[in-house]
Formats: C-alpha cells, structure tokens, sequence
C-alpha cells in the first residue's frame, strides 16, 4: 500500500488520519500531518434527531397597495421646465446629482422613466414632485376573491 500525501510504499500496516475533515492512510512520517482518527467505521452513526417545537404564523392580510405611488404622465416636461427656470444645462442637471447627462435626457424626452433613487435625487434639487399616490379609481380591478394581482395594475401592450 503507499502512503496517500508522498506516495512511499508503507511497510505493515498504514496510519489512519484525518486532516480537513478527510480521512487517509499514511506512512509514519506524513501521520504528524495530521491527527489520529478514533476509530474508524464505513458506517455512520444513527443520529436520532432532536424534536423541535415550533408554532406556524399566519401571515397579517396587508394592503400591499396602499403605499404604491405612480410617477406624473408629463415628468419628463415637468423635470425640463424645473431644469431651466433654475437656468441649468442637462450637462450641469447630471454633475449636480452624479448622474450621466444622457440619462437627464432620456428622461427629459420620457424615453426613460427614472428609478426611484434617481427620481429622488431629481425631485430633490428640482424642488418638484414627480409622484403621485395610486387612487383607487386609477387601478384596475377584475374582481375576484384572491385580491389584485399584477395584471390588474400593470398595462399590457400586446403587438
């Protein structure tokens, strides 16, 4: 038999030993690598495991909608009309507020709806407001016992 870290042969009988978690037959000089296994079984051991009692929670019915806020239809002519009363470039905008110029643009043409980190930033150095809350009247609702769902509030456009 060799020995599995230096590959000698070994002579009688091999040292067992476990380094990482890993069990190898050695030589007598590579078993200080490592430490003795106890005693070794191919079978492991029944584990009983132990009872744990827990208690189910019922989750608390929220209104996940009621927080929704939807941004304004015109933000886009809203963020240019706020740009240029402050007498601000979309080069000078986008420095003030760490973002890329192109982007103040692409919002500006509403190629772009911003996220809400940006549309905070915005609203923040434009002194404006670029949300509104969600009415009611303005969701759309199919009825059904399940509550909203994602196709009851998003717009499909189909081609």
């Amino acid at each position: 038999m060799q020995c599995e870290i230096c590959g000698a042969e070994i002579p009688g009988t091999p040292n067992r030993i476990v380094i990482d978690r890993s069990t190898l037959d050695v030589c007598k000089s590579c078993a200080r690598f490592g430490k003795a296994e106890d005693k070794w079984t191919p079978v492991p051991r029944k584990v009983v495991p132990v009872e744990r009692t827990f208690t189910a929670r019922r989750p608390q019915s929220r209104d996940h909608f009621k927080d929704l806020v939807e941004i304004v239809p015109e933000y886009g002519r809203v963020i240019r009309e706020a740009r240029e009363k402050l007498g601000l470039t979309p080069d000078e905008l986008a420095s003030t507020i760490k973002e890329k110029a192109a982007l103040i643009k692409k919002i500006e043409r509403q190629e772009l709806v911003p996220e809400d980190r940006v549309r905070k930033k915005l609203e923040k150095e434009l002194n404006i407001k670029l949300t509104d809350q969600a009415t009611e009247e303005k969701v759309k609702y199919r009825g059904g016992a399940k509550g909203l769902t994602l196709g009851d509030i998003a717009d499909i456009k189909r081609k």
